[in-house]
């Protein structure tokens, strides 16, 4: 028997949902005797795609630059966000994987359009009203394409909050069945989706977990069938936590109030928010003068504006890097609007959010169970950087480039075996 790993990520996972995880049928199947770290620091901004990146190379947003859910566009005409695996500017896993022999699948796991990986579905999505081949025939794996045609239908279940791990599940189901991959990277939506919407407490995303615990019983029982039980060790892992919203702080309609901004093409000072962050960009403005403008709205609203980071002490402090001339972080339980229209400060449609300092809000675990699992060990610390080369030291593999470092106690001695 071989070695396979299956991993996991739980949007949004945080440190305290776990003992509630263990109370639901499947996930108490997949956790058994489980150890884990807590308290897991994580990029900046905390953001699904900067965090996915992390976790995938082994390396900070300064390197792989996914410095955004979506690239800086101040005419807002593309919908587009990093979606491709090209945007990543450093080796992943997936490609170093299947370069070394292995057999690596992926489903909707961010920044993994056109990955060369065997078996890849990415999460991309269509233009409104568009056809999804248009997106998942060009940049699924071609050995794929019957699976997700099979399942596409799933796409259009818009009543279901949760359909796209609908699909996921489905497509992953098969994989496992028909392809018996080696490696296995999953991207699950559903418990963010609904903090999103009805707020961090844990109480008020249980019917997220209750679906998330029938995903997961549907996966467990595809691999028994498929006989490749024992030879799976199982990582499970969030990628941030969230936050309550207080209230929205229209930063862009105070810079268009100030004349820095006129419209979409005309501006000198943009915000570029990830919600409790934002990135400012400037255009035909010195520093000098943008850094004042932003120090005068922190002085006029100090409840709204916590820091302003310029984009050294963001590379050298926070390791992150973009096309941005600095960073605003804001206090408390407020947002940056992206609006030009919106009121200076208004409400929020979503209860809670993310995208912040790594100190700020709830923390990822990273969790091992299964064949090279060590039993019920717990530890506090690591970082999303130190995932990648845990889950690929299973097979004596690593990331050459990657900053990260295995994480110890959490795995027995991995097959002495060269790929």
């Amino acid at each position: 028997m071989g070695d396979r790993a299956f991993v996991i990520s739980i949007d949004s996972l945080e440190d305290c949902d776990i003992p509630v995880l263990l109370e639901k049928k499947n996930f108490k199947r997949l956790l058994k005797d489980y150890s884990s770290y807590s308290n897991l620091e994580c990029p900046y901004p905390t953001y699904t795609y900067p965090c996915h990146a992390t976790i995938l190379t082994g390396r900070w947003p300064k390197d792989h630059e996914i410095y955004h859910n979506e690239p800086f566009d101040p005419e807002r005409t593309k919908t587009r966000w990093f979606w491709w695996s090209s945007d990543m500017k450093c080796e992943n896993a997936i490609e170093v994987a299947h370069n070394n022999g292995l057999k690596v699948a992926s489903v909707t796991w961010p920044v993994t359009a056109g990955a060369k990986g065997d078996w890849v579905i990415p999460e991309i999505w269509p233009e409104r009203g568009e056809d999804p081949d248009t997106v998942f025939i060009p940049y699924s794996s071609e050995d794929v394409i019957d699976i997700y045609k099979r399942h596409k239908e799933s796409l259009f279940a818009f009543s279901n909050p949760f359909y796209p791990d609908v699909f996921a599940t489905l497509c992953t189901v098969d994989i496992i069945k028909e392809k018996k991959p080696d490696l296995f990277f999953l991207h699950l939506s559903a418990l963010d989706t609904l903090r999103h919407m009805e707020g961090t407490e844990i109480e008020k995303v249980g019917e997220a977990i209750d679906f998330l615990d029938k995903r997961i019983g549907e996966i467990l029982d595809a691999i028994e069938e498929s006989g490749t039980m024992e030879d799976y060790t199982f990582f499970i892992l969030g990628d941030h936590g969230q936050i309550n919203i207080e209230k929205e702080f229209g930063i862009n309609r105070v810079l268009k109030d100030m004349g820095y901004i006129t419209d979409n093409k005309e501006w000198k000072i943009m915000a570029h928010p990830s919600s409790f962050s934002a990135e400012m960009h400037i255009n035909d403005i010195s520093e000098e003068e943008a850094y004042k403008a932003l120090k005068e709205i922190q002085n006029k609203y100090p409840d709204a504006i916590s820091e302003i980071i310029t984009k050294e002490e963001a590379e050298s402090i926070h390791h992150l890097s973009g096309p941005f001339s600095f960073v605003l972080e804001s206090k408390g339980g407020i947002i940056f609007s992206s609006s030009l229209s919106s009121p200076v400060f208004s409400g929020s449609k979503a209860r809670s959010t993310h995208g912040y300092m790594p100190y700020r809000g709830p923390k990822p675990p990273f969790i091992v169970s299964g064949k090279r699992g060590e039993k019920n060990k717990r530890y506090i610390g690591g970082r999303l950087i130190d995932e990648i080369p845990t889950i690929l030291s299973i097979f004596n593999l690593k990331i050459e480039e990657s900053e990260g470092e295995v994480l110890q106690g959490l795995l027995t001695h991995p097959q002495d075996k060269d790929l």
